[in-house]
């Protein structure tokens, strides 16, 4: 534990005073100033001497053997010991020599602490190889206690705990664990509060990891002595480190530093503090601030190695001064610094950082095979250090040895899977497989890649941590994974290529772009069809590449021949020439632009003078099999079959196993078998042997490639045509068989489709729904290769269409698909209208038409347009089969006898179609009549219905105003009942109780009280309580007159009533009427 191997045994107990009496044997008496020891030899010489001579015990020389260790002379301290202990041996006085041979053994463990703990054989800098080291030191040690046992110490007093202190001391520094706790306990249960055994044992546990225990006794140290030495506020704060407390820690190291500002070990814990925290301080850190953690603790980690070079302490901070000259680039001074903390280190993880740092400086200044060895040596010591096998699989790539370099990649992520630096080098060296890998070897290593890229890019993306960010913005990986996906997604290539543009761009503002980085985007964006864009990016790569320092050159004629090609696709023929001329001027010998201007003239049939360039290439190189196959392109798009196979047959036997010359071999016998026209029986079995050969090759080739799509495609048409079974004499295919055959095809082609983006899939997938009799599937797949990749310009594919559509027309009996299938087939003789049986089979199709159309007999699925489209058509038909009929060429591709009795037949049925259109003229005259008389029927219906729904809308509108009315009716009817209420209750409060009583003693049930006449004189003299007069009635009116009024008034009321409740209508209007006086007259009777 760093701070700690500078601690000593326990000084035996002394007197108070400073001064020791030595009695000579003569009497004379010297004293010895302890605070003021002899130095100089001499006067040491005498010391010793007197030392000697004297009669002292061992107590009083310890003590002075201890002041000069406490001083730092430990050759005088051992000096002065060992003089001690020759006196105690001439005198026999054995019991004197425990103490003293403990202080030689402390004496020892002292000089094992400055000394190196090995010696590296190979050391470049820092030279120890004269100097004894720390084991040969901790031996001494280890004898002195075996003689101080041997002569009889431990035995009661302070010698025996002096005894287990030093066995505890020597066991901590030996790593025996057992002996080390035992010797500790055994004197904290004589002496509980010993400070030396509480610091032991706190050490011990700290070293076991049990960080809580050691946290609590150093804190009792700390407790029983605040001003101890070695302080424990060190271990206190290493505790709370690792008990993940980095605040409390760093507190516990400034206190101790405050209380002693030379205490090394604190401050070498506080520079390290403040070197990690400028490393992995957040965002929310400012830069100045980790800025000046930096140089506060390099200023720390420097003091302390000067302070303590040659001790553990030195050695940590060795190791992090190392660390701090490797980043400012004094790889020399850092290599040394790391061969001291190596030498002298006290820890594993100590002894693997130097190693680890060794290695770098060693790899800077350009050591590697040393360097390989400190990495060795540091997984060795710590396996967990997955920086060192980062360190480890670098100096093997550097060695060109790639499994040993993935070895310890793997091992590291086998320590630390998320280690991002390990990942990202893993996947640059998956990315990149050697030529030994076999292909399927090397697939699955970029795919292991890919992986890595992509679960790298999500971490990155999401993590807030600034160190891991920076990984992300290293423009190399993102080009890693372009070219990863330039054979898979080039999509996600051109995205990586971009944002490593975006990258450098931004990493250094004002620079061109690199012309490389450019030069592959625009290849990508090329493969992805945009030609436009990837000129524009070729030609700034070139601008970009003429201001490149160095191999500018080659880099050029590279983007120029990527530029002459889009020029190519691009119809630009004459810059595409010039490119070519000019990149062919400057270097002749560049065979790719040879081959450019080969496809070029090919494309402008001009074959002979292709060939001569495609043979200068070859013989230029001929063993390079691009040039091989573009030679075998050559000859199948000049048709010359024969001489396409004798070529490949005789590229195979140069490679056997180059699957594009299996494929072609594969393709040259299929076609040679199929071409075959004779019947014969030895014919027969020669087309079965070329048809094996075909099936043979294309299995060979997905021996050596199982992905490669085209060979699977071959084998997938040899199984849908049945060739190695139906060629054979005697055999022929029958419908079930060849249906079978095309849907095992089908199940293949339908994989094939996924892996192999090209249109002759789409092709045989429309044969074999072809073959099913599934017309619309096939046009459908047909459709979509000529659309897709032949842009509606391929004939072959043309006349796949026209096929289709024709057999759909007849099995449907569809003009409209007849119509379709002439529209293809013109369309394919557009193309070539040399082909002679392309006209043949555009005049079958006119005439076929008109057959069709006449022979409907239900004349409603015809129409008279139709009807005489189709004759037009079989009167050109008539047209083309005379001229056909009357061709004098050698070699025609249709038999003239057949087109000559198609022309007869086709006089025959257009004077039919004559009587055909008569006869549907006078149909659709009679339909249209029927037709109308349906139409003017259908309009007086429809007037009608018109009118009864006009009615009935009126009648709904009367029905609606009646219930309105009702419905207002009802409202009034309620209103007024509800204020003729409200009288009654007032009027019933002015009426006398008696009254009242005598009322109600007169009704009973439902029926009304009779209303009693009052006299006139009475009703003169009242006047009601608002002081109006009350209303009298009038003397002549009669009981009639009221009565009609009432009549009347009931009448107008229920007259819409269509219930008849007359009764309750006539109690409502009393009521109301009832309202309207405050008093009844005499006549207002029932």
């Amino acid at each position: 534990m760093a701070g700690y191997e500078g601690s000593r045994s326990p000084t035996p107990p002394g007197s108070s005073s400073r001064t020791l009496e030595l009695m000579l044997g003569n009497s004379e008496q010297i004293e010895v100033d302890l605070d003021n020891l002899p130095l100089e030899d001499e006067e040491f010489e005498y010391l010793r001497g007197c030392v000697k001579e004297s009669d002292v015990r061992a107590r009083e020389c310890t003590h002075i053997a201890q002041e000069y260790w406490r001083r730092g002379h430990l050759d005088k301290a051992r000096a002065l010991a060992e003089e001690s202990i020759q006196k105690f041996k001439e005198e026999r006085k054995d019991q004197e020599l425990p103490p003293l041979y403990y202080l030689q053994a402390n004496l020892s463990l002292s000089y094992a602490r400055q000394a190196p703990k090995f010696v590296l054989p190979d050391d470049q800098q820092d030279k120890l190889s004269s100097k004894k080291t720390r084991s040969e030191h901790i031996a001494e040690a280890t004898g002195y206690v075996n003689a101080a046992s041997k002569a009889g110490g431990g035995i009661g007093g302070s010698t025996e705990i002096l005894g287990y202190l030093t066995r505890g001391t020597l066991a901590f520094a030996s790593r025996q664990g057992n002996e080390t706790l035992q010797a500790f306990d055994g004197v904290l249960s004589k002496s509980p509060h010993n400070i030396v055994a509480l610091l032991g044992k706190a050490r011990f546990m700290y070293t076991q990891r049990q960080y809580r225990e050691a946290l609590r006794l150093f804190q009792t140290v700390l407790q029983l002595r605040p001003d101890c030495k070695p302080d424990p506020r060190v271990g206190i704060g290493l505790c709370f480190w690792a008990l993940d407390d980095k605040e409390r820690a760093r507190m516990a190291w400034e206190r101790s530093v405050e209380v002693d500002p030379g205490n090394t070990a604190a401050n070498l814990l506080l520079g390290l503090y403040h070197m990690n925290f400028s490393k992995e301080a957040g965002d929310d850190v400012p830069q100045e601030d980790r800025q000046q953690s930096f140089v506060q603790g390099s200023k720390l980690l420097t003091s302390v190695f000067k302070a303590a070079t040659l001790t553990s302490v030195g050695a940590a901070a060795a190791s992090a001064v190392a660390e701090v000259l490797q980043r400012q680039g004094h790889s020399d001074r850092s290599l040394k610094l790391a061969e001291r903390a190596i030498q002298f280190s006290d820890t594993l993880a100590v002894l693997a950082d130097g190693h680890i740092r060794a290695a770098r400086a060693c790899q800077d200044l350009g050591l590697t095979k040393i360097a390989l060895r400190h990495y060795t040596w540091a997984t060795e010591s710590a396996p967990t250090k997955v920086l060192a096998w980062i360190g480890k699989a670098q100096m093997h790539l550097l060695h060109d040895e790639i499994p040993a370099a993935i070895h310890s990649l793997d091992t590291a992520l086998g320590q630390k899977g998320d280690c991002v630096e390990a990942n990202i080098m893993l996947a640059s060296i998956c990315s990149n497989p050697g030529p030994s890998y076999s292909s399927t070897d090397a697939a699955a290593d970029r795919k292991k890649a890919r992986d890595i890229f992509d679960k790298l890019g999500r971490v990155v993306g999401a993590s807030k941590n600034r160190a891991l960010r920076y990984l992300g913005d290293d423009p190399d990986i993102h080009v890693d994974i372009a070219a990863l996906w330039q054979n898979e997604n080039l999509d996600r290539a051109a995205r990586a290529y971009r944002e490593a543009s975006r990258i450098r761009v931004a990493q250094n503002p004002g620079e061109p772009v690199d012309p490389r980085l450019l030069n592959n985007l625009g290849v990508v964006t090329h493969l992805e069809g945009d030609l436009a864009q990837a000129q524009a990016l070729y030609e700034d790569a070139i601008t970009s590449a003429a201001t490149a320092p160095s191999d500018s050159d080659s880099m050029i004629s590279t983007i120029m021949y990527n530029l002459a090609r889009v020029y190519e696709e691009q119809g630009e023929s004459n810059k595409a020439r010039e490119a070519y001329e000019k990149l062919l001027g400057k270097h002749p010998e560049y065979v790719d632009a040879k081959i450019g201007r080969a496809r070029m003239l090919t494309g402008l049939s001009r074959h002979d003078e292709a060939h001569q360039w495609v043979k200068q290439a070859l013989e230029a190189e001929p063993r390079d099999f691009n040039i091989r196959a573009f030679y075998t392109w050559f000859f199948y798009n000049c048709g010359r079959y024969k001489e396409g196979a004798d070529f490949t047959s005789a590229s195979l036997k140069q490679n056997p196993n180059d699957v594009y010359n299996l494929c072609a071999y594969g393709w040259f016998m299929h076609h040679a078998g199929r071409e075959g026209r004779q019947r014969t029986d030895e014919a027969q079995a020669e087309r079965m042997k070329t048809f094996t050969r075909a099936a043979t090759s294309f299995s060979n080739a997905l021996t050596h490639d199982p992905s490669c799509a085209v060979a699977a495609q071959g084998l997938a048409m040899i199984v849908a045509e049945d060739l190695l079974d139906s060629w054979a004499p005697g055999k022929p295919i029958s419908d079930q068989k060849a249906k079978s055959n095309a849907r095992e095809a089908l199940a293949a082609l339908t994989k094939i489709k996924e892996s192999l983006n090209d249109g002759s899939v789409y092709i045989n997938m429309g044969h074999c729904y072809f073959v099913r009799d599934d017309f619309e599937r096939a046009i459908e797949s047909y459709e979509t290769a000529s659309h897709r990749f032949y842009h509606g310009t391929n004939s072959a594919t043309l006349l796949y269409l026209c096929r289709s559509w024709y057999a759909k027309a007849n099995k449907d009996k569809s003009f409209s698909s007849m119509k379709t299938a002439l529209k293809y087939g013109e369309s394919a003789f557009h193309l070539q209208p040399q082909d002679k049986s392309i006209l043949y089979n555009i005049a079958m199709i006119e005439q076929k038409a008109l057959e069709m159309m006449v022979s409907v007999e239900d004349l409603s699925k015809r129409t008279s347009p139709d009807l005489e489209m189709a004759i037009e058509h079989a009167k050109h038909a008539q047209k083309l089969f005379n001229s056909l009929a009357s061709d004098e060429s050698k070699t025609l591709p249709y038999s003239k006898d057949l087109a000559d009795q198609r022309r007869k037949y086709g006089e025959s049925l257009l004077r039919r179609a004559e009587d055909h259109l008569s006869r549907q003229y006078e149909y659709e005259r009679e339909n249209a009549a029927q037709v109308e008389a349906a139409r003017k029927a259908r309009e007086d219906e429809a007037e009608r219905l018109r009118a009864i729904q006009k009615k009935q809308k009126e009648e709904e509108a009367r029905r609606q105003a009646t219930l309105e009315r009702r419905e207002l009716t009802r409202q009034l009817m309620e209103s007024y009942r509800a204020d003729s209420d409200d009288d009654e209750d007032r009027k019933a409060r002015r009426k006398p109780s008696a009254k009242k009583t005598k009322v109600e003693e007169g009704l009973s049930g439902d029926e009304e009280a009779p209303l009693k006449k009052r006299r006139g004189p009475r009703r003169k003299k009242n006047v009601d309580e608002d002081g109006d007069e009350p209303m009298t009635a009038d003397p002549s009116d009669g009981e009639e007159k009221p009565r009609q009024k009432k009549a009347r008034a009931k009448k107008r009321i229920v007259q819409d009533d269509e219930d008849g409740d007359e009764e309750q209508d006539n109690r409502k209007r009393r009521k109301t009427e009832y309202k309207s006086k405050e008093f009844l007259s005499d006549t207002d009777e029932d």
